[in-house]
């Protein structure tokens, strides 16, 4: 076998690994809930208003999968338990989106992500997560990394998304 030939075989078989392993990682990350108990956590799951309001957005990794189907939401990314964690991507490789718990939003950031790159900013408030969500600006006023999309959608529905992001997450899902 040349060496060209080789290298060709190695390439096609990490490519197919990764592809195989992002859509083993869909499926068990992405198994959201058929039944919504709010418009919230509708939002965070789908993408989707219950008042059938749009909800668009842009940036992002399109390779994520963020505007490909209906599980388009924030758990795409951040999880069914909102936990964050390695999600891996095609061309970017992989990700480290951050927890978005009540605990990680709502406190001292520099307590809970002491070992990443998401603790240089205090704690979010209703309005600081406002302009996170709409305009990617973390309460330090710096720019949240280019893989989180800045979404559109209106006062009342991303009132009903904080409202369920300050709730706990439900245990149901085994992350």
């Amino acid at each position: 076998m040349t060496v060209t030939r080789f290298i060709v075989l190695v390439g096609l078989v990490t490519l197919a690994t990764v592809i195989v392993f992002q859509i083993f990682i869909s499926f068990d990350r992405y198994n959201a809930p058929k039944t919504f108990s709010s418009n919230g956590e509708r939002i965070y799951f789908t993408g989707k208003s219950i008042s059938g309001s749009s909800i668009t957005s842009t940036g992002g990794d399109s390779h994520m999968g963020m505007h490909s189907d209906t599980r388009s939401g924030c758990a795409r990314c951040h999880g069914n338990n909102r936990e964050g964690g390695f999600v891996l991507t095609m061309f970017n490789f992989s990700v480290v989106p951050p927890p978005i718990t009540p605990e990680a939003l709502f406190r001292d950031q520099a307590d809970i992500h002491s070992q990443d790159e998401h603790g240089d900013h205090g704690s979010y408030d209703d309005e600081s997560l406002k302009l996170a969500i709409r305009q990617g600006i973390d309460p330090a006023g710096k720019r949240l990394d280019m893989a989180m999309p800045r979404w559109t959608m209106s006062d009342s529905d991303i009132d009903d998304l904080i409202s369920y992001l300050r709730s706990q997450p439900n245990d149901k899902f085994d992350e």
